[in-house]
């Protein structure tokens, strides 16, 4: 509790310097957790503790939770047999989502070592999501994309509908019908209503305007010019508050993330704006 009571009397920049610090801590933490893994899977060491596997011993002895464990142990095996993945992981380079994504993909393709390392190199090139990644692994190693398989009860008549429908759209089977269906659905034009400048709320389609407009991304901008990188939960915010006048129009409007939204409501009441 003192350590965490000490932070309080940190300048803002010793206060970022350390957590810098942590976060590179971390990273050959998490290496080097990774390689005490390695060593006690090569001594078998679990087995002498009396676990049937070392993803019984994460959880068990070491009290990870399954999906934790999991990923650990993966990215530990993608490291065994890829070493050269290890400097980037104490870099912070690689991540432990994207390590157990490779050892998963890299298993299935049965690639060589070879592979493994210009796999490594591709997902370096930039950040993207776990799905991008998946999909530009499973394409680098010409594998099939991941299918899903649905089950759906219906009665008699629903069913009779539905050839129906797959007649009409021209397709026999049944998941193309279905894709094209859906395509119809979402790509369908949607009529453009007016938003009320009076209303509070931002309507659909001026929040879909703001978003285009800000690339699906916070616009927050901090004091040293970097611009917040978060891409969830996005909110359309007023620039002039709407309690003050503000209008609900695109020029007074911008899209914050839910932190940042509420960071900017804290500033305004902490220079009495209101």
């Amino acid at each position: 509790m003192g350590g965490s009571m000490n932070l309080k009397n940190l300048k803002n920049e010793v206060l970022v310097q350390n957590t810098k610090n942590l976060i590179k801590e971390e990273n050959r933490i998490l290496a080097n957790v990774l390689a005490h893994f390695q060593e006690i899977e090569t001594r078998k060491l679990y087995l002498e503790l009396g676990y049937g596997s070392l993803f019984l011993f994460a959880v068990k002895e070491l009290g990870y939770k399954e999906a934790s464990a999991q990923r650990r142990i993966e990215a530990m095996r993608f490291l065994k047999k890829t070493p050269e993945a290890r400097p980037m992981v104490e870099k912070g380079e690689l991540n432990l989502s994207n390590l157990s994504l490779l050892e998963r993909v890299s298993r299935e393709a049965q690639a060589t070592h070879a592979q493994s390392v210009a796999a490594l190199n591709l997902i370096q090139e930039e950040q993207t999501s776990v799905a991008e990644v998946e999909n530009k692994l499973r394409g680098y190693f010409k594998l099939e994309s991941k299918k899903r398989v649905v089950k759906i009860e219906m009665d008699e008549e629903t069913y009779q509908l539905w050839l129906a429908t797959k007649a009409k759209l021209g397709e026999a089977k049944d998941a193309s019908a279905i894709k094209k269906l859906c395509e119809s659905q979402v790509e369908r034009p949607q009529k453009k209503v007016r938003q009320a400048a009076t209303t509070r709320t931002a309507g659909v389609v001026l929040r879909r305007e703001l978003l285009k407009q800000a690339g699906h991304q916070c616009q927050y901008v901090g004091q040293n010019g970097r611009r917040c990188e978060n891409r969830h939960f996005l909110q359309a915010d007023h620039k002039v508050p709407y309690f003050l006048g503000g209008k609900t129009v695109p020029q007074n409007m911008r899209v914050l993330c839910q932190q940042h939204n509420v960071h900017a409501y804290q500033k305004l009441k902490e220079e009495k704006i209101f």
